[in-house]
């Protein structure tokens, strides 16, 4: 594709055609943003019929389960939005027109994982925040990651980026897995942890909403100020009574047992590390 055939050139009244292959969190959300945007979503694709079908209404779209793509209306860009595991068989076993752009939306996986597609173009567009479909997001604020094979499809992905995002940025393979790996930590981890914390409240019958504003001051000082020099709590004070004592509560549930052991661990690991208490003062938590 020529770069004055960009279909996402601001001289162009129609802003690109997209087809959303998937229907799960991710795919609801770039096809309900996509086409709050302008651009037209032209099919939904899901195994099963009634998911095609919930996510295609909410975008005036058309469903299908064909894997044949060639025979669904054709659309500028291929947006795979599915979980990781299902990438590699879909790639084999999907039918894609000549040409076109396929892209899908992993922070973990290569762009390689689109290699069994042959005649077609290759991208990335990973949009970096947690979605679930019950929850509206802010698109203006999230990071979305791209990566293309040419330089003119990153071009066109990261214009396509912009109606959506203002921080696009194009990244390359090896960098998005790290960054998603830190994703990881700082999202998934961290709501699990709150998931803890508020199962122990609730097994105590005390109000959940009494760590609330404890969250909301945490997450506002890990922006602030580096984490690791403001961290607080028993594990950073080497508070060993504390520790035990809350080892103690936590007896009739290892599992939690274990993650507040291994947490308290790499606490004070990190600390002596970066000079904030002593290797010595760290030792047998």
């Amino acid at each position: 594709m020529q770069p004055d055939s960009n279909p996402l050139s601001s001289s162009s009244s129609q802003l690109t055609k997209v087809a959303i292959i998937g229907a799960g969190n991710v795919s609801t959300h770039l096809a309900t943003g996509l086409k709050a945007a302008g651009v037209e979503v032209v099919w939904v694709y899901s195994r099963t019929e009634r998911h095609a079908q919930e996510l295609a209404q909410q975008v005036q779209s058309q469903a299908i389960t064909n894997v044949d793509f060639t025979v669904a209306p054709l659309a500028d860009i291929y947006l795979l939005s599915i979980p990781d595991q299902a990438l590699d068989q879909l790639a084999r076993e999907a039918v894609f027109p000549a040409n076109v752009l396929v892209v899908h939306t992993s922070g973990a996986q290569p762009l390689q994982v689109l290699s069994s597609i042959s005649g077609v173009r290759r991208g990335v567009f990973y949009p970096l925040q947690t979605f679930s479909k019950e929850k509206a997001v802010d698109w203006q604020t999230i990071p979305i990651c791209v990566e293309a094979e040419r330089p003119e499809d990153e071009r066109i992905l990261k214009e396509l980026g912009k109606l959506l995002s203002n921080q696009v940025v194009i990244l390359q393979g090896e960098a998005r897995k790290k960054l998603h790996v830190a994703a990881v930590f700082a999202c998934n981890f961290t709501n699990h942890l709150w998931g803890i914390a508020q199962e122990l409240l609730q097994k105590a019958q005390l109000p959940t909403h009494l760590l609330e504003p404890l969250m909301q001051e945490t997450l506002e000082k890990a922006r602030q100020f580096p984490p690791f020099m403001v961290q607080t709590g028993p594990a950073q004070r080497n508070d060993k009574n504390t520790i035990q004592a809350h080892l103690q509560l936590l007896a009739g549930n290892p599992q939690y047992q274990q993650v507040y052991q291994t947490l308290t661990r790499s606490i004070q690991t990190t600390a002596s590390e970066n000079g904030l208490i002593s290797g010595k003062q760290a030792k047998n938590d």
